[in-house]
């Protein structure tokens, strides 16, 4: 399963082997014989980019970061690198796929995920602005609360929800912080200054 949003892409693998509709019981039924883990790859290119009401643009984008729902990691690749995916019956894995930009002014890259305790991670972006002076900053339009990690190769000076400062830890170059709910439209606004 493949799926754009504004600013990222989704990538769904699924593991239904051994399931199915009995008719006599009427009812989803487990064969435990026919469920078995299975294997697949995937890249950035799977992502039909150009596609759908608001494609994105990726002519010169050098790497992705693609983040793994289910096992929390974070994934730098390559458009043409493949993830290796493994399941076990009845699991899945969903993989929020975006590009990474380098700030003006700065060597640091950025990619933003979106609210990692939602299925649609990248979904709740609404919107993204970019800075292009010395004062390298990145900001974020958020629709909802909870968790919101990006990928930044360096750790920013600050970060800010709604303008104000709030703690944000930095680990395995994730930026997170929590996003309260802000109403009555759930839409916040986050800077990170680098």
């Amino acid at each position: 399963m493949l799926s754009l949003q504004q600013f990222t892409g989704v990538i769904g693998t699924f593991n239904c082997q051994g399931g199915g509709w009995c008719r006599e019981t009427r009812r989803n039924k487990c064969a435990a014989q026919f469920s078995h883990s299975v294997t697949a790859k995937t890249n950035p290119r799977d992502i039909e980019w150009n596609s759908g009401k608001n494609p994105i643009s990726i002519e010169g984008v050098q790497i992705f970061a693609m983040y793994l729902s289910k096992s929390k990691k974070l994934v730098l690749s390559k458009a043409h690198e493949n993830i290796e995916i493994a399941l076990e019956p009845f699991n899945f894995e969903l993989i929020t796929v975006s590009p990474v930009t380098t700030l003006a002014g700065k060597p640091a890259q950025f990619a933003p995920i979106g609210l990692v305790n939602m299925l649609n991670t990248g979904g709740a972006i609404q919107s993204l602005a970019y800075t292009n002076d010395s004062n390298s900053s990145v900001q974020i339009g958020i629709k909802g609360s909870g968790e919101m990690r990006v990928f930044a190769s360096e750790k920013p000076r600050s970060c800010k929800i709604d303008g104000r400062d709030v703690a944000f830890e930095y680990e395995g170059y994730m930026v997170v912080t929590q996003v309260p709910w802000s109403p009555p439209s759930g839409l916040s606004t986050v800077d990170y200054l680098f």
